[in-house]
């Protein structure tokens, strides 16, 4: 007896050994797929809507006034006391749960043609005079916020006044035959970090 439970013990052990050394033991598990697992992304794009209009208001007509269409930008040649205003209406697609939208125009729009001194002092008084309104409001930047699955489109209208201010005589002069390059000039939208309302 004595003997076979010493056999017997020794049997055990070499088995407790077997299984704590992970060897090839065997056991029981089971898969299951995720049904409809496809995730789509959401979009942001902005594209403009019709063709921008630029006009030329004189010295005391409204903001609103018609003023005088211009056709060619490029061939417009401002003097003191002028403004001219440029309207352009876009359309800013948007898709996804958790999207908040920036839309501005972009600074440093407005930039001297060269580096003579006319181009740079003409650009400078058409810079700090120039105001930003984004659908009515004077911003240079507004938020959208879209929290959906669903594609929405999002009417943007902006409208950027460049004034020439009517300062004191000869102050401007020095301006004469300036020009600004206005390639620069666009509206850009990007994603913000956070929402600013709840879903």
């Amino acid at each position: 007896m004595k003997k076979l439970t010493k056999a017997a013990l020794a049997g055990a052990a070499a088995v407790t050994l077997l299984l704590s050394t992970g060897g090839t033991l065997a056991f029981w598990g089971e898969r299951q797929a995720i049904a409809d697992a496809k995730i789509t992304a959401g979009q942001l794009k902005v594209v403009a809507n019709g063709t921008p209009t630029w006009k030329l208001l004189r010295p005391g007509d409204a903001e609103t006034a018609a003023g005088t269409a211009v056709a060619d930008i490029t061939a417009v040649r401002p003097v003191p006391g002028d403004r001219l205003v440029y309207t352009g209406n876009f359309n800013v697609a948007a898709q996804g749960n958790n999207l908040s939208i920036k839309a501005a125009v972009e600074s440093g729009s407005i930039a001297a043609a060269t580096s003579s001194a006319a181009d740079v002092e003409i650009a400078k008084f058409l810079t700090a005079t120039s105001k930003v309104s984004i659908n009515g409001t004077e911003t240079n930047s507004a938020t959208i916020d879209h929290l959906s699955d669903t594609q929405t489109t999002y009417p943007v209208s902006v409208t950027v006044t460049l004034t020439w201010p009517w300062g004191t005589a000869g102050v401007d002069n020095a301006a004469m035959l300036g020009a600004v390059n206005l390639s620069g000039f666009a509206v850009a939208i990007s994603q913000q970090g956070e929402t600013t309302t709840t879903p």
